[in-house]
This record gives C-alpha cells, structure tokens and sequence, in this order.
C-alpha cells in the first residue's frame, strides 16, 4: 500500500508528462480493441459472403485440371467433370453435406433481331441448376422476370433461358443501342470444336446483385438444360442388354493372344451385327466444371473432404472456399495483418517513449532515490515503485481506451460500419460491416498494455536500482 502512495504521489507531481504517456497508452489500447474486433468481424464476414456467394464450403473439380477454380476462370474454362452424377451421388451419401450445386463457366453470344437487324451480344456466363444453385448460395434480387422461375409469384421453376445482370444490360445499350427485356426472344451462339452451334432461347430476367457488384454486375447465368444443348453435352441414359454383351465379347477378344486380330475378327459374328440402335435413348449430360459445396457445419469441412477423396474412381479435385475464392480471401487476410502490425508499430513506439520517459525520471529522482536506500529501502522497494507507477498510469489509461472503444463499438451499433463502396465490395461483397464484439479484445488489450509496462521498465528499473546512497550525494552537491 505504501508503495502505491508513493506511486500515485509521484504521479501527480509529474501530470504534464504523464498526461502526454497516458494519452498515448490509451490510444494504443483504443486500436488493440477497435482493430481486433475491426479485423475479427471482416475476416468471418469476408468468410461467409464468399462462401454464401462464389464457393460454398468447398469446390469439387475435374483432377484433369491444371488450375484452381476461380470466379473469374472465363478465360480459360476449366475441363468439364467426367462424372458429375457419380459425383452429385457421393455428396449426396455425405451426412455433412447440406447442398450442391453443379455449375459451369463459359462465354458466347446473345444474338438479338430487332427491326429486321440482328445484334451479336457478348455473353458470360455462369450455367446452373437453378434449383440446387438457389440451395447453396440463396435468392437472386431479380428486377424483372424471375430466376428461372423461382420465386415469382410462388412460381417453381422449370424455365429455361437466360438471365441478364442489369449492369451488363445498361452496357448493351450504350454500346449497341438496345436493351433486353424479360420475355424476349433471342438466339444463343456457343462455339464448340464442330464449329458454332445455335439455339432459341429467351431471356427470364434482369438481375441485380446482392453481393459483389464488381463481380456478378459481369456475369449472367444460363439454365444447365440451354447449355448441354448449346455446347453438345449429350450421350445415352442406358444401354440394352446386347451392348453390355458386345463390349464384353471385345474384352475377352483383348485378352487373347491374338490381340488385335481377335478383336477385329468379332466383326463376323452375327449376334454383334444385329444390334439395335434404335433402342438407344438419348440425354443431355451435365457441362458442369465445378460444384459448388454447403455444409451444414462450416466445421466439418476436412472430414467431408476426407472422406469425398477417398471415394474411389470420381476423378475429381477439391480446392477449399480460401483457394477457390481468387484474391478475395488475401484481400482479407492482409488487411486482419495490416491492422495488427499497424497496431504493434504504433505499441512499439509508446513503449520507447515510455521507456525514455522511465529513464528521465532516474535521472531526475536520483537524489530522492539515493536517500531512499540511504534511510535502508532495498533494492525490490525501489523496483517495486517504480514498476507501481508504470502499471498505475498504463492501466488506468488502458481502461479509458477500452472505454473509449467500447463507446465508438456502441455508436456504430446494429447497423454496422459503413466502408468506402471499393473497400467494401471487395472486403466483404458490398454493405456495411457488421461488428461482432466479444470480451477477448478487451481482456488481450489489458494484457498487452500489463505486459509492455512490465518490459518498459526492466532497463530503467535497473538503472535505479544501481544509485548508491554515496553517487546520490554526489550528484546532489
């Protein structure tokens, strides 16, 4: 007790200089709070709106390719996924999984007639399942018409056609002096390596994004149905009998001697001669190049990813929400680290300032300190004193701090923090940040201001505790 006397009495004797150390320990300790619940809040709402938005939890795609998937992969589509209903079925037996959504990227044409005169329209473009798009990554704010069918007017679906982004429908008509509308007509042009293919269409609606307007404001979508036909994606649901016995017959005739012969020599047999292809019956594949994954625990991701990859014979590649998300996940990254080393930057330079001042007050007290080991005070009273009125002052200025930032944490309330549009679509998809605050900021600000008080004081400390009655008399004559 008597030590913190004579602390807080030392203190108050010196108010000008401890004013200035306390006032920046507080807005250290202000930035500690604000910046770690700043960081903390963008980094999980950054999480969450890539994937409510881009990924889902995860990304299933064909192990033929070479690069990651990405929202931006229009240049240089990645390869279709050779089974994707073996795969759809293996999600589906997983107990983690919520929902998938099978999906492509591609690009064409949009060729409009209007007048007598037909338009080419560039056209990107994502392909869904508009049902299992809408179960991993929620409604889409359609202005006009509806998405696919879902969601006007109670309605369920079952449309096909395109669906335009009001952004790229202004570009339309601006750089070619038309616009579409729900309800039009158009044909869609799609190349594929036969050439260029054709098909009727019509577009469903304009939509305007939720979330990440610097990205879907580019992007339209196209019903998976448009696009198997557009692009050729088609093959057989079943095989009769006498197929499955031909394809046998040809693999017993390759494991011959003969070889090749034997294989070629199945061309004589009747049976093989006579099959049906009549009774084949066509249906459109799937064009998809990645699905898109929801777990109902973010948590549980490892384990369903664990187990998606030791299925056998899928043919497929996994790439988490962060890998999958392109430079938006970095974004967020660098910014939780930007504010920390900000944070520990303007920590180290209150800590040197502390120190310095530590170390005048030494030197000013040497007399006052060579009277108190004079009058028998040991060296642990000296050091206890000082090391009192370090975490006194830094203390109590931490408390302000964390005050001070609970109050602006108040302020900015429900409604959250509104950052610069470019900041916030690119952080967090676009809107305000909404900040989540728990008591760890508070307790680790504390902590860290206890702590640098702690190490301010070792030096000066032992410059104090080394002044002898003797050198305190002889700097005071």
């Amino acid at each position: 007790m008597l030590t913190l006397k004579l602390a807080l009495r030392t203190l108050a004797r010196r108010k000008g200089r401890m004013a200035l150390i306390g006032s920046l320990v507080a807005f250290g300790t202000f930035l500690i709070v604000f910046g770690s619940v700043f960081a903390a809040s963008a980094s999980r709402a950054s999480k969450a709106s890539i994937i409510d938005n881009f990924t889902g939890d995860f990304i299933v795609y064909s192990d033929r390719a070479k690069d990651l998937p990405s929202p931006f992969a229009f240049n240089t589509p990645l390869p279709r996924i050779k089974d994707a209903a073996a795969v759809q079925a293996a999600l589906a037996a997983l107990p983690e999984v919520e929902a998938f959504a099978p999906y492509a990227q591609n690009y064409g044409v949009i060729q409009v007639e209007r007048g007598g005169k037909r338009t080419d329209l560039p056209f990107i473009f994502y392909a869904v399942e508009p049902e299992k798009y809408l179960k991993v990554f929620g409604s889409v704010n359609a202005k006009e018409g509806s998405f696919f069918g879902y969601g006007a007017d109670g309605g369920s679906g079952a449309k096909s056609g395109v669906m335009v982004s009001a952004f790229q429908n202004a570009a339309y008509e601006k750089n070619f002096g038309l616009s579409l509308k729900a309800g039009d007509a158009v044909t869609l042009l799609g190349i594929t390596e036969g050439g260029v293919n054709t098909t009727r269409s019509s577009v469903v609606g304009i939509f305007e994004p939720a979330h990440y307007a610097s990205v879907f404001n580019y992007i339209n979508f196209m019903d998976s149905a448009s696009y198997s036909k557009l692009y050729d994606y088609s093959g057989v649901s079943a095989l009769p009998a006498a197929f499955d016995a031909g394809f046998a017959a040809v693999d017993a005739a390759a494991g011959t001697a003969a070889g090749e012969d034997a294989i070629f020599g199945l061309a004589d047999d009747p049976a093989l001669g006579a099959l049906d292809l009549t009774k084949l019956k066509a249906e459109a594949l799937s064009g998809a190049t990645m699905i898109a994954v929801r777990l109902k625990d973010h948590g549980a991701a490892e384990a369903a990813i664990a187990k998606l990859e030791a299925a056998p014979g899928l043919g497929v590649k996994v790439a988490r929400w962060d890998a999958a998300s392109g430079f938006y996940a970095q974004i967020a990254a660098g910014l939780q680290a930007f504010i920390y080393l900000a944070t520990a930057l303007i920590f180290l330079v209150v800590t040197l300032i502390f120190m310095n001042t530590l170390i005048i007050n030494v030197t000013e007290r040497t007399a006052e300190i060579g009277t108190m080991r004079a009058m028998g005070c040991e060296k642990s009273f000296v050091r206890g004193l000082f090391l009192a009125e370090a975490l006194a002052l830094n203390l109590s200025s931490a408390l302000v701090g964390m005050l001070a930032a609970g109050l602006a944490l108040a302020a900015i309330g429900p409604g959250g923090l509104r950052l610069p549009e470019l900041v916030s679509q690119f952080l967090i998809g676009g809107g305000p940040l909404h900040l989540s605050a728990g008591p760890l900021p508070f307790v680790a600000g504390l902590a860290v201001v206890a702590l640098v008080s702690v190490l301010a004081t070792l030096y000066p400390v032992s410059v104090a505790t080394s002044i002898t009655p003797l050198k305190a008399m002889s700097d005071k004559q």
